[in-house]
């Protein structure tokens, strides 16, 4: 019988982020799938710092933007062979069910017909909340998720209620002439790379230069 596939959510950066059901759940995988992005695995560095992966094989999983489809259809398989061997866990930044390329990859491996389940994991909006030491939304306040540049995404951020703004790094000085446009600059802080050595808070997001593409950005309701 093949293994089932475990799409593990590692959090935002700490490796004490992870979920107790996430650690026990990776020790318990006989093979670790891991996603390369610009030659950095992010979510195999947090996996390390709560897990032993020692004798455990590593499938590195690349997916070049220039035909994407094939990249997916590629990792999927290499997947799928793997679970003939036992259970794997395919690691993913934050939570899986958030805008993550790992959901693409779940997807054709259930379509395979391979048993696959997913293990959640803290987002990194709730861990810059906790680290500049705001609350999201509070009472009825609504709150919005939005990736940066998605469809009406100047009249989403005129609606009332808090917001979130994801994947917004290399598009900082533009979201920012923007929110002072709507008058929300003032209301805006900004964190990337939370929990790691890294990390930094920007309480006035005018500071928040050179910042990377997992940057996410909070605006007061």
């Amino acid at each position: 019988m093949a293994g089932i596939l475990y799409c593990i959510g590692t959090g935002p950066g700490d490796p004490e982020l992870m979920t107790v059901k996430a650690v026990k759940t990776l020790e318990g995988c006989s093979i670790i799938a891991a996603v390369r992005a610009s030659g950095r695995e992010a979510a195999l560095s947090i996996a390390r710092g709560a897990v032993s992966l020692h004798n455990k094989p590593i499938i590195h999983i690349d997916l070049p933007m220039k035909n994407p489809a094939r990249s997916y259809d590629r990792a999927a398989e290499a997947l799928c062979r793997a679970l003939l061997s036992g259970d794997a866990a395919l690691l993913c930044l934050g939570d899986a069910s958030l805008y993550a390329s790992a959901v693409r990859l779940c997807k054709r491996v259930r379509a395979r017909g391979y048993a696959v389940k997913v293990v959640p994991g803290v987002p990194s909006f709730c861990a810059m909340a906790a680290a500049a030491g705001i609350p999201l939304a509070m009472g009825d306040t609504p709150l919005q998720i939005l990736p940066y540049g998605c469809e009406d995404f100047a009249e989403r951020l005129k609606l009332s209620g808090a917001k979130i703004v994801m994947k917004c790094g290399a598009h900082m000085d533009a979201l920012c002439d923007l929110l002072d446009e709507l008058g929300l600059l003032d209301k805006a802080y900004g964190a990337e790379n939370v929990g790691t050595d890294g990390e930094r808070i920007y309480q006035d997001l005018r500071s928040a230069k050179d910042c990377g593409y997992f940057t996410t950005v909070y605006i007061a309701g």
